[in-house]
């Protein structure tokens, strides 16, 4: 080894001596723990949000536990997003069991590129919209214009609305609104052209003061201008917000989202080959993670 290799060698050292230093010497309220994600296309760096704490800390749990280590990309689907953290696919072998109360700021945090987001079963099963306990999803999106978010505005109602349409389903308290769906549904099994779909939509759609009086408004809010901003430039998936809880973001390696999301995958949108990934800790002070990635940390009182 050269005399030049050694004084490099020296330089570098000294420099992960000091970010070290710098580090012990912030008090544990001025540093905050990272996450990185490996995968065979490269690292994602994530921040997970303190305003988040129950999906923060679980988060940070499974992965300092290494029970993300080696679990699959099992739902890929471009232009939207990369779905993983069944930990049942890695080293741990089982899956958790228990789920999260749901945390959302959709004033604060949306499905923008790179948003972290929880994973959860549907509303009619799932009425508090808690999350699951280990899987969750990346967002890849799209960019839209006013337009486009209009017609999101509108999927998301639909799919707030099928929620509760189908939960007063379930309860045996609307016989009424039973005997509508299965008369749609005789009509689409002795007619093959009958869109029993789109039937049960407009079904949904005509008994909004029916689901409204057993739920109050369910006026959509729109978007406010700064998220209509975002997704006119970064991009995402709006539709979501406020129906899932966002409780993180991707601040180096979105272009790793883009590769997995263009992977090949099957009918069910499983990769054809399994992608898996590696998460690990890491600890910066807080006042760089706010000066690298302009991410504002709540004030304490």
């Amino acid at each position: 080894m050269t005399t030049a290799t050694n004084n490099k060698t020296s330089i570098k050292a000294f420099w992960a001596s000091l970010l070290l230093l710098s580090v012990l010497a912030c008090s544990p309220k001025e540093v905050d723990e990272l996450v990185v994600i490996s995968t065979p296309y490269g690292d994602m760096t994530a921040v997970l949000y303190d305003d988040t704490p129950i999906h923060k800390q679980n988060f940070l749990k499974l992965a300092k536990n290494g029970q993300y280590d080696s679990v699959i990309f099992h739902r890929v689907i471009e232009n939207f997003m990369i779905q993983t953290g069944d930990v049942s696919t890695g080293v741990a072998g089982e899956s958790v069991d228990y789920s999260l109360e749901a945390e959302f700021l959709p004033e604060k945090y949306i499905h923008r590129k790179g948003a972290l987001a929880a994973a959860r079963t549907g509303d009619a099963v799932n009425p508090e919209k808690k999350s699951s306990g280990s899987q969750f999803y990346i967002v890849d999106g799209e960019i839209f214009d006013e337009e486009g978010l209009k017609a999101r505005a509108e999927r998301r109602q639909e799919l707030k609305l099928s929620g509760l349409f189908a939960r007063m389903l379930r309860s045996e308290r609307f016989p009424e609104l039973t005997e509508k769906v299965e008369y749609h549904r005789g009509l689409s099994e002795t007619d093959s052209t009958y869109d029993f779909g789109l039937a049960y939509k407009r079904l949904i759609f005509n008994s909004i003061d029916v689901i409204e009086k057993e739920f109050g408004d369910q006026t959509d809010p729109g978007y406010p201008a700064w998220a209509k901003e975002v997704y006119a430039t970064e991009g995402g998936a709006p539709h979501l917000d406020g129906q899932y809880t966002v409780f993180g973001q991707v601040v180096e390696g979105l272009e790793v989202i883009d590769k997995i999301a263009a992977t090949k995958t099957n009918l069910r949108d499983k990769p054809l080959e399994d992608i898996r990934m590696h998460v690990k800790v890491i600890t910066l002070p807080k006042r760089e993670v706010t000066k690298k990635y302009g991410i504002e940390y709540p004030q304490k009182d």
